[in-house]
């Protein structure tokens, strides 16, 4: 299996798609860990390479019981980076995913082209704060079902789930690949950080995808959060937002065809604005 060893860690990495395309790493969410992307990653791979990996504490890595942070985590990705021999990349993060991509993009902007973070904010208001509080207590209690279950009605629409009633059962079997531990530590991670100050830091272009009607991670919040919607404000220059109509917290679930097209062009533009223009088009041609 593959690991690299990230200061006294060992991360499990995967490496896949197409050797001669651009590279995405993919920040995987709080609860999914990258088991995220796993219904668009054979889309993504027709035109890139992805990396994508287990956090600290998550799925087949180390686990050490400790606190872990957002930031944490985006200073372990560019550890990884180097550990691999990986100069620059694309960044797709979704969910807590795309916090610590917002993070990574900010903070180390020498190793990346273009960042999109999904489904994202940079500070909880009271209202998501306290819905993250909740779930870390409900995954405390050991009433694991239950957490999924209400993971999973405040995650996607009553629609979809009356099409797909086995999404109970999917959530439940992907959230059990990751240390209860981790779980509770994600949410208290999300409840805790503030991300604002990292915004004015931002030196490359980074998309935002949000559903319209997400009420984890809307892309407005109210006057305590810090947005999405609020970030493309402040570095408008470097940040834009597109918005799924009519779906929730999950567009690679609800909307995977136009997930990935947007994310995709929007990646293009970037690679063809760097002059990776050999890179860009190599991607025309599946």
């Amino acid at each position: 299996m593959p690991y690299a060893t990230v200061g006294n860690l060992r991360i499990y990495y995967e490496l896949t798609g197409r050797e001669d395309a651009p590279l995405i790493l993919q920040f995987g969410g709080s609860l999914f860990g990258r088991q995220n992307f796993s219904m668009v990653n054979d889309a993504f791979r027709e035109r890139f390479r992805l990396l994508s990996y287990d956090y600290s504490g998550y799925g087949q890595s180390d686990c050490p019981v400790e606190h872990y942070t957002i930031e944490g985590w985006s200073t372990e990705a560019a550890g990884l980076l180097d550990a691999l021999g990986i100069e620059r990349v694309l960044t797709h993060g979704t969910s807590m995913g795309g916090m610590v991509g917002l993070a990574f993009t900010a903070t180390y902007p020498d190793k990346v082209i273009a960042s999109c973070a999904d489904c994202s904010l940079a500070r909880c208001d009271t209202h998501r704060r306290t819905l993250f509080r909740s779930w870390r207590k409900m995954a405390e209690s050991g009433t694991i079902d239950d957490f999924c279950d209400a993971l999973t009605i405040q995650a996607v629409s009553a629609d979809f789930i009356d099409a797909h009633p086995d999404i109970f059962e999917t959530v439940r079997h992907m959230v059990s690949k990751n240390a209860p531990y981790t779980v509770r530590q994600a949410c208290l991670a999300m409840e805790t950080m503030d991300l604002e100050p990292l915004v004015k830091d931002i030196r490359r272009p980074i998309l935002f995808t949000n559903g319209t009607h997400d009420i984890m991670t809307p892309p407005r919040l109210a006057a305590s959060g810090f947005s999405a919607a609020q970030i493309v404000d402040a570095v408008p220059e470097w940040a834009r937002l597109v918005e799924f109509p009519d779906i929730g917290h999950a567009p690679l679930l609800e909307a995977p065809d136009e997930a990935v097209q947007v994310v995709t062009d929007f990646f293009l533009e970037a690679l063809e604005q760097e002059g990776l223009a050999a890179a860009a088009a190599a991607t025309q041609t599946p």
